[in-house]
């Protein structure tokens, strides 16, 4: 599976690229180095709009063209040929690109809202950041765009 670093301009793009399940860092630095040496080191594809850095680094370096941030999502996928498969979706903590896991609803009681709990049966927490994730509204939205690509 082919894993990515998104660049401070790509930041929504990276939560998209995680959301259905790809691993991508995102780096917000103008220390262009870090990310070739990340980039060479994990063999990861730099996502950017800097085109400078491009012909730099054409090897692992792609220019995104999108100027929102689902064009910019649907460009890579269509350019990747990445798949989206509904087991991929939500398995990966948006903020911080870790792994989700389940954990046990009781477990979660005083730590999401009354209401979430009281109408929720399956919870994921990221182990890295705390997040508690659930099956909420969202993720309807997040699927219906999905299916316009």
């Amino acid at each position: 599976m082919k894993k990515f670093i998104a660049d401070g301009m790509c930041g929504g793009l990276a939560r998209w690229l995680r959301l259905i399940g790809y691993d991508t860092l995102y780096f917000n630095t103008s220390r262009k180095i870090e990310l070739i040496r990340t980039a060479e080191k994990e063999n990861r594809i730099i996502l950017t709009k800097d085109k400078k850095l491009v012909s730099k680094h054409p090897k692992f370096v792609n220019y995104i063209e999108g100027e929102n941030t689902f064009s910019q999502f649907k460009e890579v996928v269509k350019k990747f040929d990445l798949e989206i498969k509904e087991e991929n979706l939500f398995k990966i903590c948006s903020i911080c690109n870790t792994h989700l896991e389940k954990i046990e609803k009781e477990k979660v009681k005083n730590l999401v809202p009354e209401y979430v709990y009281n109408n929720k049966e399956n919870f994921s927490i990221c182990k890295k950041c705390d997040r508690i994730y659930w099956e909420g509204d969202h993720c309807s939205y997040i699927r219906k765009k999905l299916k316009t690509l």
